[in-house]
């Protein structure tokens, strides 16, 4: 387990597959369950971001997973290769609001929308900024105050 905790991997592996053979079922199934996460986690190619959509697109899968750090990482990635992203400004909005990051989540949400206004429209749609707007007053300045009555 030291050797887990550590993200060492192969070296894991084989004490877990050891452990498995011994005569206790239930230790056995937990090491053959640690050797097949050391596997998995050892035979993952590296995934190389070349483009922003590249990073947007894992940072939207790490925001759903509420991994809000890397989300946020990888959005300000994106917004390295494209600086006129709205649709980056926009997610990144959320991805702060969500961290409770209202400073964050007003300045990229202003940004998405000076960029295209219509994503006003679509952040006073979105049930996850309506919610945010309840939280953090910046927001329902920029979205207006009926924009959370609209539920």
């Amino acid at each position: 387990m030291q050797l887990f905790s550590q993200r060492k991997y192969n070296e894991a592996i084989e004490l877990f597959q050891e452990t498995a053979k011994g005569p206790k079922a239930d230790v056995a199934d937990k090491a053959r369950s640690y050797a097949q996460i050391c596997e998995r986690k050892v035979s993952r190619p590296n995934v190389e971001f070349r483009t922003a959509e590249d990073h947007f697109y894992y940072g939207v899968e790490r925001l759903n997973a509420r991994d809000l750090a890397q989300a946020r990482d990888h959005f300000s990635r994106a917004l390295r290769l494209q600086p006129n992203g709205d649709h980056i400004f926009y997610t990144l909005a959320l991805c702060c609001g969500l961290a409770g990051d209202s400073n964050g989540a007003y300045e990229n949400l202003k940004c998405a929308i000076d960029i295209d206004p219509r994503n006003r429209v679509m952040a006073r749609q979105d049930s996850e900024f309506r919610a945010l707007a309840v939280q953090f007053p910046l927001l329902l300045s920029l979205l207006g105050a009926d924009a959370v009555l609209d539920r």
